[in-house]
């Protein structure tokens, strides 16, 4: 299941709108897709500890990521919450 999710990155004194896409399909692994820096390639970490924290549990599934647009480099944790709401959301379908 395709789900979206909206966030939105701050460079400077611009703001800019990132759609979070989480897609949920049969398979083994976890992608992250669109210039995520090292911290956001690390949120599944983060992400897996506070959602098993709500009492709930992750899909044995592929996960794939896609973050856009594709051309901004996202960084930081503030990313964390929209794609750990766009997993438990895609999962539920």
């Amino acid at each position: 299941m395709l789900t979206q999710i909206f966030g939105s990155a701050v460079f400077g004194i611009n703001a800019q709108c990132i759609t979070i896409e989480v897609h949920i399909h049969p398979g083994v692994g976890y992608h992250l897709v669109g210039l995520p820096d090292n911290a956001v390639k690390e949120s599944n970490h983060r992400i897996a500890a506070a959602v098993m924290e709500c009492g709930y549990k992750l899909p044995g599934k592929r996960i794939t990521i896609n973050m856009a647009p594709a051309d901004l480099r996202k960084e930081g944790a503030a990313y964390d919450v929209p794609i750990a709401l766009g997993i438990l959301n895609a999962k539920s379908f």
